[in-house]
């Protein structure tokens, strides 16, 4: 793989494991609700961006508003969260990036607020040179951010490399102009990861040999 300046790295699913806290809190509102909890795998077949597509497939209709999603699923998460929910290897991927002198970023669709303060809880926010991420809690697409940034600050897409774990990760970088690479200990199945065609991890201990 070719050398890359600048390194756009997803939040959630990729800096921060929180799949298994997002599951707890999505069955912690289908069980308020009456509805059949769901497994890991039904998770991360249904996953999407814009998130409220999720809760259309996943909940009966009628069931539950935007509103009621955002506050519920926002504490759920919180009350699921391990104690130490750094992705396995990503300080490791942090540190040889940034001997490496790359430019690292996160681009995210959860709101800003949230992301800083976990990157802080988790002892990695000095890595980056920038957080960008949303000023609500719709969790929309985030694509806007990166392109914005990536003009104001002339990176070229040969030199930018995007680290996911969603299809939409894969689509904000198709949309750029950069490579990809998506981990599969994410939100997102490892089979719909396969189909986009990007490089695949199963471990972002893998990004050492291939990215330099």
């Amino acid at each position: 793989m070719k050398k890359y300046k600048t390194i756009i790295w997803d939040f959630n699913g990729t800096i921060i494991d929180d799949v298994n806290a997002a599951l707890g809190a999505v069955n912690d509102m289908l069980t308020k609700r009456c509805q059949k909890p769901i497994d890991l795998q039904r998770y991360r077949d249904a996953i999407d961006i814009p998130i409220w597509n999720f809760y259309l497939t996943v909940f009966d209709p009628g069931t539950i508003t935007r509103e009621e999603a955002i506050v519920e699923f926002d504490l759920g998460v919180d009350k699921h969260l391990q104690k130490n929910p750094l992705m396995p290897y990503a300080d490791k991927a942090l540190s040889y990036f940034n001997t490496l002198g790359k430019r690292q970023i996160i681009v995210s669709s959860s709101h800003i607020d949230k992301v800083r303060k976990q990157l802080a809880t988790l002892g990695v926010e000095n890595y980056f040179t920038q957080v960008l991420a949303l000023s609500d809690y719709y969790a929309g697409d985030k694509t806007h951010l990166a392109c914005e940034y990536m003009k104001a600050h002339g990176l070229l897409p040969s030199e930018t490399l995007v680290i996911g774990d969603c299809v939409a990760d894969f689509r904000m970088a198709n949309e750029l102009g950069c490579d990809c690479i998506l981990n599969t200990m994410g939100h997102q199945s490892a089979e719909a990861l396969f189909k986009t065609g990007a490089v695949v991890i199963d471990s972002l201990s893998e990004l050492i040999n291939i990215v330099k």
